[in-house]
């Protein structure tokens, strides 16, 4: 009796499968990134989350920054904040809102124009041109000088470093 070919195709398969996945365990032993190397992917990283790529993250200091804010809208809508949470005060802002809702669009322009004034004065700080642009391309700016200047501090400390061990 002669055996099907696709029989013996998928007993050479199952063969090279088992073979590929006993050698890779010696190949992954041999390929492991030097300590410097670690280093540097740990500092990449770092810098990943320093600069943006914390997602879905809400640190203190947003919550900090969010009540902030919403004490600051009540006041404008004339809301006591004395001994309320949160969620209690989130709930009258929002039927304030609701209530008034030109009131509210005024107050966020006021907000997105105070914003943007900072924004302006800092990247003049920085040497930035502010004719013509927008808050978010400023934001992009602002913050990719900020990150140039942070690598390159961190090259000139390592050529130091280097200068001063030789």
């Amino acid at each position: 009796m002669k055996t099907p070919t696709w029989r013996k195709q998928l007993a050479a398969l199952g063969t090279a499968a088992a073979l590929l996945l006993t050698a890779m365990p010696i190949c992954a032993q041999a390929a492991t990134p030097s300590s410097e190397q670690l280093q540097a992917q740990h500092e990449q990283e770092r810098d990943h989350w320093r600069f943006g790529g914390g997602h879905g993250h809400k640190s203190e200091a947003r919550k900090a920054r969010k009540l902030e804010f919403m004490q600051e809208a009540a006041q404008y809508f004339g809301i006591a904040t004395e001994g309320k949470s949160a969620e209690q005060l989130h709930k009258e802002l929002k039927a304030a809102r609701e209530a008034n809702p030109a009131k509210w669009e005024k107050f966020k322009s006021e907000k997105k124009a105070q914003h943007m004034a900072r924004l302006q004065d800092t990247a003049k700080r920085l040497g930035i041109s502010t004719e013509g642009k927008t808050a978010r391309q400023l934001q992009d700016e602002i913050r990719e000088l900020c990150k140039n200047r942070m690598i390159k501090q961190k090259e000139e400390k390592k050529s130091a470093d280097a200068k001063s061990q030789s």
